[in-house]
């Protein structure tokens, strides 16, 4: 099971709804994309449990964890004592999966007869019937107090930008992820129209956060259907570049924690250091840094090019840019 902080997900809400053909060109797909978690509707009302055990053994085959959205519109449940009996069916049987996630839901506000001191005993309730114990979230703003209860492993926020994800959640004391911030897409709907610059700006921004960023895509395919809403192939520019991002947190320590400066950065100090420099498009970037040597690297996010720039002397390090937006900086010690 991917660990929280470092794993990357898409969503593609009702993949295994589709036919046989769309559902094998999603697998391949996923196994090929920088992707190991993918968020999906558990949609039992709609695919027998079976069927849906099926498709999560498939995504285990591929090294992806499937992200099952319990409690979803769809699903006709609107209550509380109906969401529960819901649960206590479809919780147990694919709790015995080792490649599962639980999100309660991805928005509280179609479901107005749920109360926030319900939704907190649905969770405790997956908790009881979950003896693997996988991860459990559900989707609010970023200053709901849902996020804070103890029956959910992590946070995950829905926010316009990983920094207003990042302030209102800075004092959180478990693991945030940023599931809802918009889709790369052409939608008349703002939420499902950003540019794929747009989408990997977020994504770094959010990685140095610790916020990392849930991918979504909403082109329309000649089916008539979309990646996140029906699976089927990813075909958006932001993808091969989240695979650069993906490799650049492979190699970021654990212990890496984040530095709030004019630019954010995560940081193991006298060690490591990954910074992003957005939009900003410096000249140049300096760094106080313990006395020793250290390799530099340029990173351009959105060409996908890693520039050496060699081993250099620590104490004051400056580190020349191209003046282009999109750059990042890697500083690693070397002995």
């Amino acid at each position: 099971m991917p660990m929280i902080n470092v794993s990357m997900a898409t969503t593609a809400l009702g993949w295994h709804l589709q036919g046989e053909k769309r559902r094998a060109r999603t697998l391949a797909t996923l196994e090929s994309s920088p992707f190991d978690r993918v968020r999906m509707a558990a949609s039992a009302t709609r695919c027998p449990l079976d069927s849906l055990e099926e498709r999560v053994a498939e995504l285990a085959g591929i090294g992806v964890t499937a992200e099952l959205v319990l409690l979803h519109p769809d699903e006709g449940v609107a209550e509380v004592e109906a969401a529960a009996r819901y649960l206590e069916e479809v919780v147990p049987r694919l709790a015995a999966h080792p490649n599962v996630w639980w999100s309660l839901t991805t928005d509280p506000s179609p479901f107005p007869d749920i109360s926030e001191h319900d939704w907190v005993r649905l969770a405790n309730l997956v908790a009881e019937e979950d003896p693997g114990h996988h991860p459990l979230s559900i989707t609010v703003e970023a200053g709901s107090p849902l996020l804070w209860r103890r029956p959910f492993t992590h946070g995950s926020v829905r926010a316009a930008g990983p920094r207003d994800a990042w302030v209102r959640t800075r004092d959180h004391h478990k693991p945030v992820l940023m599931d809802m911030c918009g889709y790369e897409g052409d939608a008349d709907d703002p939420w499902l129209s950003l540019t794929a610059e747009e989408v990997v700006a977020q994504a770094w921004d959010g990685a140095v956060r610790r916020r990392l960023v849930t991918h979504g895509e909403s082109y329309v395919d000649e089916d008539g259907l979309t990646w996140s809403r029906d699976g089927g192939t990813l075909v958006g520019a932001a993808v091969p570049r989240l695979a650069l991002l993906r490799r650049f947190l492979a190699g970021t320590p654990e212990e890496a924690r984040y530095r709030d400066r004019d630019a954010p950065m995560l940081e193991v100090a006298g060690e490591f250091y990954l910074e992003f420099c957005g939009e900003h498009r410096f000249p140049q970037r300096e760094y106080d840094v313990p006395p020793g040597r250290y390799e530099v690297e340029v990173i351009d996010t959105w060409e996908m090019t890693v520039a050496s720039l060699g081993v250099r002397e620590g104490g004051t390090l400056t580190v020349p840019l191209p003046g282009t937006p999109g750059q990042a900086i890697r500083l690693r010690r070397r002995r």
